[in-house]
């Protein structure tokens, strides 16, 4: 209705349907009952629900494809209210559009925007959200400013007043990142604490009360005691591995996914009973899984499709430990499946099979781990979105699963439900495995890459799929390769750096937003020990122990300090 697919239509969808005329998004954001894009170039398009002018196109017209949001030029992020939107600029101000009853839009008005307005008050902004009817953005210096609807203390300032120009959220110095809800907004701060203000009629402000806040509030269990080491967010809840092995969990609770023995909602983190000695957490949409320092690993939640690799498809309300696994090394989680490496060189997978991404010869799911048939000497492995990968000793590979683009490597494009070889591969030293894609860095010194390749990401110089392993053009020294969204990059033996496939954002480093099909090399990399390619960004460590990144920036994936691409490595701040 109204259009909101953007597909040109106005008929319902039950299974994705492209949304017209999006070619170079770099990010997206779903409103109330409207979508915008942020495009490579910094402009946007909007589609949907026109009321109040929330397109931001000059009119209040519904559109079932995507308009161009008037006089965006220099766009690094974009956010979707209930029936506004707001975008940042790469200065540090920001603009924003369509209902304004509350002040939402920030220019000192009640008056609805048809087009971009600009905000008041903000010029080093780095992040901006969009709630229900108010906004908020982060700010260079830690802090952080709202506005808009108030009602219920939403823009942090002490009042309920609204406020129709950006306020200073009161006692936020350290912030490092902002998010607006419907009636509440939080705020995650540099020591892994985080704190929220607003509505708390449901426990949101994860204070253990439900009394509203009209300024910030500490969020229970993040400040205190071990320090979270990492943070995992399922569907409707989120946990936090900490630096002691344990782990804590708030939220949705329905299926006993929090972990803490009941299926009561937790306005506060709570600690995940019985589970210690954590190296990895992970929270899915309805259920959590940890793997341990003893190499065991343990899960709790949902358990329908067996996914809990216990035996049953009974859920648990806390930990249940992973039927056969006494000494898993390393874990990797695919789509909808798991897979472990064992320290006997052997493998098992769990969950989901319809493409035998298990490897045990079958499509049924499996409610406790099964062998990977046919694999004995494996010394890494990798669960990609449909298919599975691992490394042997002897430098040979193996994969198993979807093979649509030949990302099993075998030559054929026939899916396997056992291990298939993956062909002309004798001295690889690591192995990545990507979406439909994956690569292998060999010993000497080159690397090679096989499956799908439409945006060069095999580096061969075509934008053909490959059946087999092509090698990567232009690569003599690499010691190391890593696969991202939909381009790759190797680290080389001298402290540079290659990389190649899509870079609409900047991601290849070389200073371009041009798409090579060969490795380009990063600029400004002298000294690096390690390289990793994200979904739109790529950085290095350097051996200094800083850190360098390029590529998209929309979210501050680059650590700089700001929210504007990089098509050239910057540092990243503080490291």
């Amino acid at each position: 209705g109204s259009g909101r697919l953007g597909n040109g239509t106005t008929t319902n969808a039950s299974t994705p349907v492209v949304v017209s005329g999006l070619t170079t998004a770099t990010a997206i954001a779903a409103g109330g009952s409207h979508s915008c894009a942020l495009l490579a170039n910094g402009t946007a398009r909007c589609w949907g629900l026109n009321g109040s002018g929330r397109l931001g196109n000059g009119t209040t017209t519904n559109a079932s494809t995507p308009v161009v949001v008037s006089g965006l030029t220099t766009a690094t992020a974009i956010a979707a209210g209930g029936s506004h939107s707001c975008a940042l600029l790469g200065n540090g101000t920001a603009r924003c559009w369509g209902l304004n009853g509350s002040g939402q839009l920030g220019n000192g008005t009640t008056t609805n925007a048809l087009t971009p307005v600009v905000v008041s008050g903000l010029t080093t902004a780095t992040a901006i959200s969009a709630g229900g009817n108010h906004s908020c953005a982060l700010l260079a210096n830690g802090s952080g400013k709202c506005w808009g609807l108030n009602i219920l203390g939403e823009v942090g300032n002490g009042t309920t007043t609204n406020a129709s120009t950006s306020r200073v959220v009161s006692g936020l110095s350290t912030a490092t990142a902002i998010s607006a809800g419907d009636f509440h907004s939080c705020a995650l701060l540099a020591n892994g604490s985080a704190k929220c203000w607003g509505y708390n009629g449901s426990g949101q402000l994860g204070n253990g009360n439900t009394t509203d806040s009209s300024t910030p509030v500490v969020v229970s269990g993040l400040s205190a005691g071990t320090k979270a080491v990492t943070i995992s967010a399922g569907g409707f809840h989120s946990c936090a591995l900490l630096g002691n092995g344990t782990a804590k969990c708030w939220g949705y609770n329905t299926y006993g996914q929090l972990g803490h023995g009941g299926t009561n909602n937790a306005s506060t983190p709570v600690v995940v009973t019985g589970l210690a000695g954590a190296v990895a957490i992970s929270a899915g949409d309805y259920n959590t899984c940890a793997l341990l320092a003893n190499g065991t690993a343990k899960c709790w939640g949902y358990n329908g499709n067996g996914e809990l690799g216990n035996g049953t498809t009974t859920n648990a309300l806390t930990p249940v430990v992973v039927s056969g696994l006494t000494n898993a090394v390393a874990i990797s989680t695919g789509l909808f499946h798991s897979c472990a490496l064992l320290a006997d060189g052997t493998a098992k997978c769990w969950g989901y099979n319809g493409n035998g991404e298990l490897g045990n010869a079958t499509i049924a799911n499996a409610s406790t781990p099964v062998v990977v048939l046919g694999l004995t000497n494996a010394v890494a492995i990798d669960a990609g979105g449909y298919h599975s990968c691992a490394l042997l000793g002897d430098g040979t590979a193996r994969c198993w699963g979807a093979n649509t683009y030949g990302q099993l490597g075998n030559g054929t494009t026939n899916g396997s439900l056992t291990v298939v070889v993956v062909s002309g591969l004798t001295n690889a030293v690591a192995l990545t495995a990507g979406s439909d894609s994956s690569c292998a860095s060999l010993a000497v010194g080159t690397a090679k890459c096989w499956g799908y390749n439409g945006y060069g990401e095999l580096g061969n110089g075509t934008r053909t799929n490959a059946l087999t392993p092509v090698v990567v053009s232009g690569l003599a020294t690499a010691t190391a390769v890593s696969a991202g969204g939909a381009h790759a990059c190797a680290l080389l033996a001298n402290g540079t750096a290659k990389c190649w496939g899509y870079n609409e954002s900047g991601q290849l480093g070389n200073g371009t937003t041009t798409n090579p099909l060969t490795p380009v090399v990063v600029s400004g990399l002298a000294t690096a020990t390690a390289v990793s390619a994200g979904g739109a960004h790529s950085c290095a460590l350097l051996g200094n122990g800083t850190a360098k990144c390029s590529g998209l920036n929309s979210y501050g994936e680059l650590g700089n300090g700001t929210t504007t691409d990089a098509s050239t490595p910057v540092v990243v701040s503080g490291i």
